[in-house]
């Protein structure tokens, strides 16, 4: 948002709009990728080649979304739009088997926690680190050249994702094939799914999750920005909520070996709730109160994302077992849906106070706008977060039925080495 406003010159209410319209399509091509990709068969596997057949694509269109301050005044909102959504349908489109590896590398539970501990371990440290480079790379074109340092920046991001991508076609393999295919019609795998309670309860749990998730790490700048008075600091605060992401996740198979999963996850939601009310509270001159709780609030999120996309795979087979039909992907995408709805409803939020309360980018902010910032990255994630933690004590899959159904269908599993 703030490359928008500040650097394409874009209204708030505009960028709320396009970003609103881009979870919108993400979620409805969500479960159609799911769909064809459940379906795909190659020699390569099922989900393993479209990382390498979209790799340059979603670095074409990621340069092409951050080149859009160049074009002229007129076109300048159409061109957003266009290359802004294209670049999230094909990223929607890689992710979905990317998301769906996990249950095909290992039917294992432990083993996927694992796997998601290092994944979003590793991530929320590339965020960290991006977070530090990227406004280096956007200063080394010089002051004033603010578009096209975006530019070069998203065009070293595009060339390292394109070859993260073609090295993880080369380096894995769909070790673990459910024999049973999916339903005829996908529209039955969407069904089978609404009737499945464990993952109703983790379908709800994703939306209000990245309700919370989503307002925080949106409104963190203009927090920083505005209601603490340095901008300076944005980078630094941005970086320290990614290190207690990465802290979190890699403590997650520690803090499983002593706590259930859900009862995990209703802790660090509670955790949540209370750094974000802190936020809400702390005094704009208290910086040290204002970093704990910004560190905290990392530190309790990093272990939910592990877990619950651990939990999906689980969940996946469990679903397998119940029907007879396999569709793991159609499982992520659909909690995905969820996910991105709450994005598209936080964002939504955001665009409405920044455009309510008069918003104009690098002026001084009026008080109202101020206890609007406040709320949205206080008191709104805190009552997301408290309805999570309900949300999850109505999921029942318990681990040693987990245990009994993976022992059954590894039974049924062609194993690919």
């Amino acid at each position: 948002m703030l490359y928008l406003t500040d650097v394409v010159g874009l209204s708030a209410a505009a960028v709320g709009g396009l970003l609103v319209a881009m979870r919108i399509t993400s979620a409805i091509a969500d479960p159609v990728f799911a769909a064809i990709a459940d379906r795909t068969r190659t020699a390569y596997g099922r989900y393993r080649p479209w990382f390498l057949w979209l790799s340059l694509p979603l670095a074409a269109a990621g340069v092409l979304a951050f080149s859009t301050a160049s074009f002229t005044e007129d076109t300048r909102l159409p061109a957003v739009y266009v290359s802004f959504c294209l670049l999230n349908l094909i990223y929607t489109a890689i992710m979905v088997p990317y998301n769906a590896m996990s249950g095909a590398l290992t039917p294992d539970s432990s083993q996927r926690e694992y796997l998601m501990s290092a994944r979003f371990g590793g991530g929320f440290l590339a965020m960290v680190f991006l977070t530090w480079l990227t406004p280096k790379l956007v200063g080394f074109t010089g002051p004033g050249q603010e578009a096209l340092g975006w530019q070069f920046a998203m065009t070293i991001f595009g060339v390292l994702a394109a070859g993260v991508f073609i090295n993880l076609f080369l380096n894995t393999h769909e070790r673990f094939t459910p024999q049973s295919a999916p339903h005829a019609n996908p529209l039955r795998d969407v069904g089978d799914l609404f009737t499945c309670r464990p993952w109703l309860a983790l379908f709800g749990l994703g939306f209000v999750q990245m309700v919370a998730f989503a307002l925080h790490t949106g409104v963190a700048p203009y927090y920083i920005k505005y209601y603490v008075g340095d901008p300076d600091l944005v980078t630094g605060f941005t970086m320290l909520f990614g290190l207690g992401l990465a802290a979190g996740a890699a403590t997650t198979s520690t803090l499983t070996r002593w706590l259930s999963r859900p009862s995990l996850i209703a802790i660090m939601l509670g955790i949540v709730a209370a750094s974000s009310l802190g936020l809400y509270l702390a005094p704009n001159d208290q910086l040290g109160m204002i970093l704990f709780c910004q560190l905290i609030s990392g530190l309790a999120l990093g272990p939910i994302w592990a877990i619950t996309m651990a939990m999906y795979a689980d969940v996946a087979d469990f679903n397998a077992w119940r029907t007879g039909k396999s569709a793991t992907a159609m499982t992520f995408s659909m909690i995905m849906v969820a996910r991105k709805i709450g994005a598209a409803v936080a964002v939504a939020l955001i665009a409405w106070a920044l455009t309510a309360q008069g918003y104009t980018a690098n002026t001084e902010a009026s008080t109202e706008l101020l206890d609007h910032i406040r709320i949205l990255i206080g008191l709104v994630p805190a009552g997301m977060a408290a309805l999570g933690a309900i949300i999850i004590g109505f999921y029942d899959l318990k681990a040693d039925k987990v245990i009994r159904v993976q022992a059954e269908i590894v039974g049924g599993i062609k194993t690919e080495v």
